[in-house]
């Protein structure tokens, strides 16, 4: 259920962002449409004669003005509606303003040279090409079929203006095809192509440019969905685990709704008295020591491979082994614990400084089954660990005062990261044993080793 929801609004997200790219799709193709039909507009001026300039110029003008209002209405719920209405005009635009003869010029002239050079085809395809520019595949499809229709209309066009202007008289339905086929032997030339062949290879190559242009901007839309899916999930996945497995996890099919039992460590960190530290201080104050203590911690647990499985207040509580278990998690979170003291005696230093008092932590740390999954509301869910394992880890945690203890580590913990040949002498000299300990809401004792408070956690 909750993973369809976060699908369900994911695809939202996608189809708010894919709507973005088309508006800005609309804005990007008017600007370039602006600048083209202006250029074109110029050339016409220098290279058509004086009777075609008025009919050039004007249809430049005309498609500048639906331009616009594509342009200036993109944002309207009758957007779509405009644009398909835009799209006929301009087709007809070019079309009339191609194929319609020069004021005053010889009879079937114009035509005759319209068909010999093709240049409503190709001024038709120009257009489609550049309806790629909208992002939008339903402009490309749209446009394509317009075109398609605007040249088999202009086919029919100059088949009955040619007949008329022969004087031939026109024949039934049935009769029509010999002769607009006569005419248009006439107009192609002998030798050259068939008159069938010249409008079917137009229709197909107009059919192709329109399926190519769609599939190019459908590819690019679907690229754009799927960049946006793996980066929100990379984003995700980052909240939780360390940079190393992030890019992993991204790849993988892991469904973190799924709860599963695994063997992992859990360490605990939280700042001893911090009610009493932050007493008096401004909220804002108190944000901020939140702020730097959590990126310290998160960088530690970061640094060592960890998953950061939540904040708690001034606590932060960390697993080794999830969501995949390693040879080496014990090892990794004992000296994740470690660098945790360090850090914070490095924070210490810059402030005595600035007159602020030492800030001391408290870690525990425990190794065992746990039960892992997405718990929480359908609206918030969260990925965590929780079972007696969880529950141990946050008990030693707190009995780390009791022992005037910076970290307190079960013996089970620490054996497995001597034995995994990780954990070396140099990182055992801080531990010493203090025994058989009881943990509050635990039946059975727990060995424990600590690193005291006054024994520095050298490198």
């Amino acid at each position: 259920m909750s993973s369809a929801l976060a699908q369900d609004g994911a695809s939202a997200r996608l189809r708010v962002r894919l709507e973005e790219e088309e508006h800005a799709g609309l804005a990007f193709a008017f600007r370039f449409r602006l600048i083209a039909l202006g250029t074109v507009a110029v050339w016409l001026l220098f290279a058509a004669g004086p009777a075609r300039v008025g009919v050039g110029v004007g249809a430049c003008v005309t498609m500048m003005a639906t331009a616009w209002l594509v342009y200036a209405f993109r944002a309207s719920p009758h957007a779509r509606a405009l644009q398909l209405a835009v799209t006929v005009i301009d087709v007809t635009v070019i079309t009339i303003g191609t194929i319609v003869p020069i004021p005053g010029a010889e009879n079937g002239l114009w035509l005759e040279q319209v068909f010999g050079r093709r240049s409503l085809f190709l001024y038709l395809v120009i257009y489609l090409t550049a309806s790629a520019l909208s992002y939008s595949v339903r402009t490309v499809i749209l446009t394509g079929a317009a075109s398609l229709v605007a040249l088999a209309s202009s086919f029919a066009w100059t088949a009955l203006d040619q007949a008329r202007m022969s004087g031939i008289d026109l024949p039934g339905v049935s009769e029509l095809w010999p002769v607009a086929r006569s005419i248009f032997a006439r107009l192609i030339g002998p030798g050259f192509v068939t008159p069938e062949a010249f409008l079917v290879q137009q229709l197909i190559f107009m059919t192709l440019c329109t399926g190519f242009i769609a599939v190019a901007v459908w590819r690019a839309r679907a690229h754009l969905g799927r960049t946006l899916m793996a980066e929100g999930e990379r984003n995700n996945l980052a909240r939780f685990f360390s940079p190393n497995l992030v890019d992993r996890l991204a790849g993988g099919r892991h469904d973190f709704e799924v709860a599963r039992e695994s063997k992992a460590t859990v360490l605990f960190v939280d700042v001893v008295g911090f009610t009493r530290l932050m007493e008096g201080q401004p909220p804002q104050q108190t944000i901020d020591f939140l702020r730097v203590f959590h990126e310290r911690m998160a960088e530690c647990i970061f640094g060592h491979g960890g998953t950061l499985d939540k904040f708690i207040g001034d606590g932060v509580m960390a697993t080794f082994g999830t969501p995949d278990a390693q040879p080496d998690d014990e090892t990794r979170a004992l000296r994740c614990a470690l660098d945790m003291v360090r850090s914070v005696e490095d924070w210490n230093r810059g402030r005595r400084t600035r007159g602020l008092p030492a800030v001391r932590i408290a870690v525990g740390v425990h190794v065992g089954p746990v039960l892992m999954g997405a718990i929480g509301s359908r609206n918030r869910l969260e990925y965590s660990a929780v079972g007696d394992t969880v529950n141990v880890a946050s008990r030693l945690e707190h009995l780390a005062r009791a022992h005037d203890a910076s970290i307190v580590a079960s013996a089970e913990t620490l054996a497995a990261a001597v034995n995994s040949g990780g954990f070396t002498a140099g990182d055992s000299k801080h531990f010493r044993p203090v025994g058989a300990v009881q943990v509050p809401g635990r039946g059975e004792p727990v060995e424990v080793f600590v690193v005291p408070v006054s024994g520095r956690a050298t490198r």
